[in-house]
Parts: C-alpha cells; sequence; structure tokens
C-alpha cells in the first residue's frame, strides 16, 4: 500500500483525535458517575417531582395499609354457680380506637419528622465533637 500525502493526513487526524478522547474520557466517566448519584438520590427526585412521588408514595401506603377486616366475634364468658348450674353471656368487646386516614397521615410524617430531626442533631452533635480545636 502506498502511503499519499491523504493517507497520512487522515492518520494524523485520528490519532489527535484518539489523544482528544484520552483526554476527555476522565471527565466524562466523572460526569456519569455524578449523573448515577443523582439517579439514584431519592431526595434529588423530590426536589425535581415532589407531587408525582408523593402521589406515588401515598398510592403505595394505601396498598399496603390492610383492608378492614370483619368484626371479631363476641367473647362468649360460661359461668358456673356453686349449685353447678352454667350460664352462657355474651361479653361486650372493647373495639380497638380507631385511626382515620388523616390521623395515620399525621403519624406518618410525624415519624419521619422525628426521623430527621434526630438525623440532624446527631449530625450536628458529631460536628461539635469532631471539631478541631484552635488555640
Amino acid at each position: 500500500m502506498a502511503t499519499t500525502l491523504a493517507t497520512e493526513k487522515q492518520a494524523n487526524a485520528i490519532k489527535q483525535r484518539m489523544a482528544e478522547i484520552r483526554t476527555e474520557l476522565p471527565y466524562d466517566v466523572d460526569d456519569a458517575r455524578m449523573r448515577v448519584r443523582e439517579l439514584t438520590d431519592w431526595k434529588y427526585h423530590m426536589a425535581r417531582h415532589p407531587l408525582p412521588l408523593l402521589a406515588v408514595a401515598a398510592g403505595i401506603g394505601y396498598l399496603l395499609v390492610p383492608s378492614k377486616s370483619k368484626p371479631a366475634a363476641e367473647p362468649i364468658i360460661i359461668h358456673q354457680d356453686s349449685h353447678g348450674n352454667t350460664t352462657k353471656e355474651c361479653g361486650a368487646a372493647q373495639a380497638p380506637a380507631k385511626r382515620g386516614f388523616i390521623g395515620g397521615i399525621m403519624g406518618a410524617v410525624t415519624s419521619l419528622a422525628l426521623k430527621q430531626l434526630t438525623t440532624v442533631a446527631s449530625h450536628q452533635i458529631s460536628q461539635l465533637l469532631t471539631k478541631p480545636k484552635t488555640p
């Protein structure tokens, strides 16, 4: 194969482009790493799309909460007197306290707020303890 001026220019252009790719590659990898970190961070998505994420979370919560079951049968209490006679009574079972939909949401929000508060407090305390002392 004969070497011509055109093939030398093509070879030099290819070499130059490969050198550019080699210098750009670390930056591209860092950009890809940052993009993956953003895609897997729920706080990033919450900041960009809060309403759809809250709607999805509410839907999942609705599906996970068990539906109301049938009321339990009242307990039967059997008494036996001193003559050996037995009597049966239907005891009134106390119904458990019901929590409404808003109460459930408030409980969840309170739980999340307490968790966030303890996280922030522990972070602040750890920063105070690891803070270098300057004379």
